[in-house]
């Protein structure tokens, strides 16, 4: 009797498995977050006695989060991109602010210098290892690290810079909490509101711009990228490794474009960060109804010479109720590198407005 139950449980386990991967359903649900913590037994409360301006920043007692200050006045937060790829320095934009904005910049759980609460396959077959590395590093606790960054800092509102994928993490935020966000940057936006897109996401633009063998080396990438129970059994490193390889494909498709195109200096990619997220986003949603919600003014940038066209950055403007964008010719995807001086100022004017 007890093996025969134990065979059901795990045929359920495996139909609930198969079911999700069939339908490609996002595991993170908008408006869930506190009752997601909840049922893990974790709050948002952070540990006392922290100071702003510290190296590192300890959110929960396992998760510490490697941390960057540059400049002095207003607190800025910045949520970078990837999934799961934050920059090495801080932005050269950021130092020419002068004491007007404090650019707070912070690895984000999983990735960089920051904790790696998961680094090995997760016990309990497919279904339970995709729920466990979700609930760890997905979407929900990403924002709740966002949350008590807030608390730290001692602000009733947060102002947040999100770039790329980060625009995605600091909408969700700002939709999550609307009371708590005083203003809203997004660079180059993924347009990631809803899923799938409509033809322009990302990877279909570096794929246009590679040549054959490059295009190989995508297609090879993409497919063991979404081959999700394979990559459940990698430990951190092999997927570190996977994931960071995308990275020479988008800087050849950008080159192809521009051939002066350069990236950045990241820091170390997140393994089972990226896959947590692929796994919070699933492969259908629509989240443009729960944006709404969003109080916050919010500026959207778009490099005019950026692989994103600009019909995708012109779909996030339009799921935001207070939002505008603003286009800055002769750059890219990475306008606070690109045009440093340019996108200072930008973000400057915007942030003095009145309020």
């Amino acid at each position: 009797m007890a093996a025969a139950i134990l065979g059901t449980l795990i045929l359920l386990a495996g139909a609930a498995a198969g079911a999700w991967w069939w339908m490609g359903r996002a595991l993170f649900h908008p408006g869930t977050v506190t009752q997601v913590l909840a049922a893990r037994g974790e709050t948002l409360d952070v540990p006392p006695g922290q100071r702003a301006d510290a190296s590192s920043w300890q959110v929960t007692e396992e998760v510490r989060l490697r941390h960057v200050v540059v400049g002095d006045g207003r607190d800025v937060v910045v949520v970078h991109g990837g999934p799961g790829l934050p920059p090495a320095h801080p932005w050269r934009a950021a130092a020419l602010t002068g004491d007007s904005l404090r650019w707070h910049f912070y690895d984000q759980r999983g990735c960089g210098a920051s904790s790696r609460p998961v680094s090995q396959p997760p016990p309990g077959g497919t279904w339970r290892a995709l729920q466990e590395v979700e609930a760890r590093l997905g979407l929900a606790a990403q924002l709740a690290d966002l949350e008590r960054i807030r608390r730290l800092l001692g602000q009733e509102r947060l102002t947040l810079v999100g770039h790329s994928f980060g625009a995605l993490l600091a909408l969700l935020y700002a939709a999550e909490w609307p009371e708590r966000v005083d203003a809203l940057v997004l660079v180059a936006p993924a347009p990631l509101v809803t899923m799938p897109s409509e033809g322009d996401d990302l990877f279909t633009q570096v794929r246009t711009r590679l040549d054959e063998p490059g295009q190989r080396e995508l297609d090879a990438w993409l497919k063991h990228t979404f081959d999700f129970p394979a990559r459940l059994k990698d430990d951190e490193s092999r997927l570190a490794e996977h994931f960071a390889a995308f990275g020479p494909l988008y800087a050849r498709a950008a080159r192809a474009e521009r051939p002066d195109a350069r990236t950045p200096e990241a820091g170390s990619v997140g393994g089972f960060l990226s896959l947590g997220l692929y796994l919070s986003l699933g492969r259908h949603h629509d989240w443009s109804g729960w944006l709404r919600r969003v109080r916050a003014r919010t500026l959207v940038i778009h490099g005019d010479q950026d692989l994103q066209p600009r019909s995708a950055t012109t779909r996030v403007v339009e799921a935001i109720p207070h939002a505008r964008r603003v286009e800055l010719a002769g750059s890219g995807h990475f306008p606070f590198e690109e045009q440093p001086e340019t996108f200072a100022a930008t973000v400057r004017a915007f942030l003095q407005e009145e309020r």
